[in-house]
């Protein structure tokens, strides 16, 4: 409801336009009952037919001028829940795309699904039609007057079962907010393990893990489903609540007019038409009643998209450099990981050099995706400098310094798309020959050409359709697309085949002669025969470098 209210609120002039045509909305909507009631107190005494034809003549004038409003209005609405509020739709998802990597992997499994599945929540609840229902919620108090002017007694009465129905919506509203978020929490969960079973199918089989899974999805559905039940209920309860006033108003008012009709204070005509109003006003709080839960739902879901797009974000400003030399330098660098104990590596310093070759070794969670994050700026040093061509890595634009880059990663993540696309991704604008290139280079032409659909081939599940070492050659050919100074290869030659590998040590051997900073996480001792440096992160907690190593002719 306070989304409602703020949309409403920061269109000035479309909601006093809006609030223009609910007034006129609602003092025609009066018309039907005016009509009953001067039929049976005009009409039916005396059997005049003209009577009756002008009443009727009169109050389909007036359904259509309060149909003409009706249409006008819910365009008007349009304007403020439409086209426009999508946008928000588009901030959050760039603040998806924006927030610290660091920052992401901290949240819970399913989370961010959910925050954006919250916004198509929002869309669905804060309709046209439901804004134009909230509207008329202040406009019951026209309805009241109008039966003030048949009995003032009947009207305050409906007053007073009016405010007993705003306050069971609002007391509703407040019940059924914390309900709304443990189902949300539950639906969470139950998300992020239908998520696992999904994208670990493989795993679940071979390791017979489907009985622990199973048991994983049943806890977290009994919690959404005990957490609906009672969310039912209260909504339930709610409605029940106005519904007995809605019937209880209606027995107070036919009851309390009857005795006025009988004391001659109130014609028959007028009882009927009171009723009618009384029912009238009470109409808009009802609809609230019933959309209560949706309204909670949504508030819910507005409150978790703002607190992400309150998360920190990668810089987007920042330096580009005019020209690009090709030195790195660490200086007196500590890193962690997200969940750490302590750092991974401390006191690392090294002055790379264009043309140098830096290896980095050291068993597995010794640091080492860490250190190619940390150089990709996706994740931030506990202390320390990391600078390019004498330039900090955190003054960079952080889009400009990733086009700098050709970064391989140990498990290739690709986006969805065709091999083209996914290829093209760091530089889409490269030329058919630069992509014919670096599709050569990464030993990628001899399956495209024995592929139904070449270069057109399909991407889905990030990869997953694709086989490791096929996959490991298109995410070689993306990073070769940028023409990098620096390069950041992460164990470049594991899962590939003989052919895979010797096309990985030709890539580097031509990266070397054109003068690139290479740094190659690696195990492979050919790689590491032509490094300049070699560095083990498994010494701990000062990473021990050595160095310059002695290269056969500059050649891996």
């Amino acid at each position: 409801m306070s989304e409602l209210l703020r949309r409403l609120f920061a269109h000035p002039l479309t909601l006093t336009e809006l609030l223009t045509a609910s007034l006129f909305i609602n003092l025609l909507g009066l018309a039907t009952t005016l009509f009953v009631m001067l039929v049976l107190n005009r009409y039916v005494p005396h059997g005049v037919d003209a009577t009756l034809t002008t009443l009727t003549a009169g109050v389909l004038l007036a359904a259509a001028l309060e149909f003409g409003f009706r249409e006008a209005r819910i365009r008007l609405a349009a304007t403020i829940t439409g086209p426009s509020e999508a946008l928000r739709g588009d901030s959050a998802f760039a603040a998806l795309a924006q927030t610290r990597v660091a920052v992401l992997e901290r949240l819970p499994a399913g989370l961010l699904q959910e925050v954006m599945r919250g916004l198509d929540l929002v869309d669905r609840v804060l309709t046209p039609a439901n804004l134009c229902a909230a509207l008329d919620v202040p406009f019951a108090v026209l309805t009241l007057i109008a039966l003030a002017f048949l009995s003032p007694v009947l009207s305050v009465l409906a007053a007073g079962f009016m405010l007993v129905s705003i306050g069971t919506v609002v007391l509703g509203e407040r019940l059924l907010r914390d309900v709304v978020r443990g189902a949300s929490i539950g639906e969470t969960e139950a998300q992020a393990t239908l998520g696992a079973a999904i994208n670990s199918a493989d795993a679940l089989r071979a390791f017979n893990a489907g009985g622990r899974a199973i048991g994983l999805w049943r806890r977290a559905r009994a919690g959404v489903l005990a957490s609906r039940r009672r969310l039912g209920e209260r909504q339930s309860l709610v409605q029940s609540i106005t519904l007995t006033v809605a019937v209880l108003q209606s027995i107070t008012i036919v009851t309390i007019g009857a005795i006025l009709v009988v004391r001659g204070e109130m014609s028959v005509g007028g009882l009927v038409g009171a009723n009618i109003m009384a029912g009238r006003a009470l109409g808009p709080i009802n609809r609230m009643a019933g959309m209560a839960e949706l309204f909670a739902r949504a508030d819910l879901a507005l409150r978790r998209v703002q607190d992400f797009m309150r998360l920190p974000r990668e810089h987007q400003s920042g330096m580009a450099l005019k020209a690009v030399a090709g030195r790195l330098e660490l200086v007196d660098v500590a890193f962690t990981h997200p969940g750490s104990s302590g750092p991974l590596a401390e006191h690392l310093s090294v002055r790379l050099e264009p043309g140098m070759v830096l290896a980095v070794s050291g068993p597995n969670g010794s640091g080492k995706t860490s250190l190619a994050r940390l150089l990709l700026g996706l994740i931030e040093p506990v202390r320390g400098q990391i600078l390019v061509d004498g330039v900090e890595l955190r003054q960079l634009s952080m889009e400009w310094w990733r086009r700098q880059v050709a970064y391989l990663p140990q498990e290739p993540e690709l986006l969805d798309g065709t091999v083209e696309e996914v290829i093209r991704t760091a530089n889409p604008d490269m030329s058919e020959e630069e992509l014919n290139r670096v599709v050569r280079a990464a030993g990628l032409r001899p399956w495209l050409d024995t592929s139904i659909d070449g270069i057109a081939t399909p991407i889905v599940n990030g990869g997953r359709n694709l086989a490791l070492g096929v996959r490991r050659r298109v995410a070689l050919a993306r990073a070769l697309a940028t023409r990098g100074s620096f390069v950041v290869f992460d164990e470049p030659t594991e899962s590939l085949d003989a052919e895979g590998r010797q096309a990985v040590y030709t890539v580097m051997n031509e990266l070397l002669q054109s003068g690139a900073t290479i740094i190659v996480f690696s195990h492979d001792p050919l790689v590491i025969r032509g490094a300049t440096y070699l560095l083990d992160l498994g010494v701990k907690p000062v990473p021990v470098l050595t160095g310059p190593i002695a290269r056969e002719g500059g050649h891996v």
